[in-house]
């Protein structure tokens, strides 16, 4: 498998033309603090909007653990796509969030997506992430049919399907990399250790850290 398709696979990024450096770079700047005050460097407002209600569906706050907005993902992944994320790639993302953004406000009839509550997105995210092996495979040809369109100059036809599926999953995938990389999430939810290394031998998970996976 090569790098572009292991990438796809762990829904590091949209469409994956970073490199594995570029993100190591990016990580280490990130600091990944949320902000009342953040303000988006390549989403718009609206946009902007639509990815907190969609990364709080996708990872709710609970009685153990914060939402995703608590702990800065919307604004990694703002970081992220402006900062990683080649322009090319970038431009498919803009015709991406354009189509879902207008759908998005006709089903819910209202004239800004700042009014779209969770239940407004939620539908969206349902229908795009619950397909079958063979509905996955298709669209991801159309996906490949649109890409390979756009690279030799012509203006293919943007099918409502690619546009949703391929925006909610790529961010499905960085805001769980982000929310488990993060500081909240890494040293106050998951096994955290500042100085790893101790070699406990024949011990279970639930005796080494009471049950908790470990923070990378």
């Amino acid at each position: 498998m090569n790098r572009r398709e292991a990438l796809k696979h762990l829904g590091l990024s949209f469409g994956v033309l970073a490199t594995f450096p570029a993100v190591s770079t990016f990580l280490q700047g990130c600091s990944q603090q949320t902000s009342v005050d953040w303000q988006p460097a390549f989403f718009t407002e609206e946009q902007s909007h639509i990815i907190t209600q969609m990364v709080d569906i996708m990872l709710p706050a609970d009685k153990q653990t914060p939402a995703a907005s608590e702990v800065g993902v919307p604004e990694f992944i703002d970081q992220y796509v402006q900062e990683v994320v080649s322009l090319e790639e970038q431009d498919r993302i803009k015709a991406f969030f354009e189509n879902i953004t207008a759908r998005l406000k006709k089903d819910a009839d209202k004239d800004s997506a700042l009014e779209l509550e969770k239940a407004d997105i939620e539908p969206m995210i349902e229908r795009s992430l619950n397909k079958s092996d063979a509905q996955e495979q298709e669209i991801k040809t159309k996906i490949d049919n649109y890409v390979h369109s756009k690279q030799n100059g012509n203006d293919p036809e943007l099918f409502d399907d690619v546009a949703s599926y391929a925006l909610i999953t790529n961010i499905r995938g960085l805001a769980v990399w982000s929310y488990k990389t993060s500081k909240t999430v890494g040293e106050e939810i998951l096994a955290y250790s500042s100085i790893p290394g101790q070699q406990q031998g024949c011990i279970t998970v639930q005796e080494a850290t009471g049950g908790k996976a470990w923070s990378l």
